[in-house]
């Protein structure tokens, strides 16, 4: 089960529904990643509207996704950590995220930079 925390993230409500994927400039990141150092990129992935991602671990309508690179001294030999974490919407219009998942692709510890940053523009929105 997923516990779910409100989040502020202004620019989700502009790109939610959009079928896209994203890399965000810092000016964009959720407020909790914006003030940490460790974080470098940060991809987002938001579904068509009314196709909401299917998720194992949740029954909410999971309409965005973040993808996030970590950089951690201590993990070395394998200091690049990356996670996803699930984004849903109360009716209220809220952002909530779930916890952080380890990824499997990329490696969630891994010696180097993933590449999958480098192939996505920032949001047309900024």
């Amino acid at each position: 089960m997923i516990a779910w925390k409100r989040i502020e993230f202004p620019i989700f409500s502009e790109l939610v529904g959009s079928g896209q994927t994203y890399a965000l400039p810092t000016t964009s990141w959720p407020t909790w990643a914006r003030g940490e150092s460790q974080f470098r990129r940060i991809l987002i992935h938001c579904p068509e509207a009314g196709k909401p991602m299917a998720s194992t671990r949740t029954t909410a309508a999971v309409i965005g996704r973040l993808l996030t690179e970590r950089y951690d001294m201590k993990d070395l030999p394998k200091p690049f950590n990356y996670n996803f974490y699930l984004l849903t919407q109360t009716p209220g219009g809220e952002v909530c995220q779930s916890e952080p998942i380890p990824t499997t692709d990329p490696l969630h510890h891994s010696e180097s930079a993933s590449t999958w940053f480098n192939s996505y523009e920032p949001p047309p929105i900024q």
